[in-house]
């Protein structure tokens, strides 16, 4: 048990997995890298290259994200 700055007892969980978030982090990075090229190839407008670019940006790091919380949800029901 831990005082919080409120007074609180408050029970210490664990920890969090933090080199696996960096894993997929370091892998969507290196997705990017692979697919994007793969991108360029196939498209032949450059406005839409540059679009699909941007787009599977946010979408690695949205799951990226949403990996990191099915973790932290996993690690607080177990």
């Amino acid at each position: 048990m831990t005082d919080t700055l409120l007074g609180r007892n408050e029970t210490v969980g664990s920890t969090y997995p933090m080199w696996l978030d960096r894993v997929i982090f370091i892998s969507a990075i290196v997705g990017f890298v692979f697919l994007n090229q793969y991108l360029w190839d196939t498209i032949q407008s450059t406005w839409l290259q540059w679009v699909a670019s941007v787009a599977l940006a946010i979408f690695l790091l949205i799951m990226t994200e949403v990996s990191g919380r099915i973790i932290q949800m996993l690690r607080a029901n177990a």
